[in-house]
């Protein structure tokens, strides 16, 4: 019986959680449970199933040793945060119960063969991560003219042409900034 090429062919089974994931701010907001029931999930992709781990509460409860609204809570963090998405819900029928699959956004989907979407990389940007702000009388409604008036100047849509009118540096001392003020005689 030949084994997969794309199974490991080392005799111990090792996750590896890359410095990008762990310094990211999604990371370091999630609870010890969340960050338990991440690597449970992690441990159960295999290299070939991604949007195929099949993965539930009950299952995972026992896992972890934590009760299931913890890990509804847990589950429910690591999506908002964009660590797993659901790639398909649970369903319970007399004849056969069916767990939750789930897809890690770090990998790419097998299923649909879609690219890593990595979520949790944008999560701080939406958030606020700074001491909550506090606006006190109405809200301000502003029409689109007063828009186009505050907006940055900076923002384009399209190329950005040369102003060929203002005084640019010279090569010469372009490079003799960049090189700590050593230009050669040449």
């Amino acid at each position: 019986m030949s084994k997969s090429r794309f199974k490991r062919k080392g005799k111990s089974k090792f996750l590896m959680i890359e410095g990008y994931i762990m310094r990211s701010p999604a990371w370091r907001a999630l609870t010890p449970n969340d960050k338990a029931a991440y690597l449970e999930l992690k441990w159960r992709y295999d290299g070939m199933n991604n949007g195929r781990i099949g993965l539930g509460e009950r299952e995972l409860s026992a896992a972890l040793g934590i009760g299931r609204e913890t890990v509804r809570r847990s589950l429910l963090s690591l999506i908002d945060k964009g660590f797993l998405a659901k790639a398909k819900a649970s369903g319970f029928n007399v004849k056969s119960r069916v767990a939750t699959e789930w897809r890690l956004t770090e990998y790419a989907c097998d299923l649909s063969g879609h690219l890593p979407t990595k979520d949790f990389m944008r999560w701080g940007d939406e958030k606020s991560t700074g001491s909550p702000q506090v606006h006190t009388g109405s809200p301000q409604v502003l029409s689109n003219s007063e828009i186009a008036e505050n907006a940055p100047d900076r923002l384009t849509s399209g190329p950005v042409n040369g102003n060929s009118e203002q005084a640019q540096a010279h090569l010469r001392s372009t490079y003799s900034i960049t090189t700590g003020g050593r230009v050669d005689a040449a």
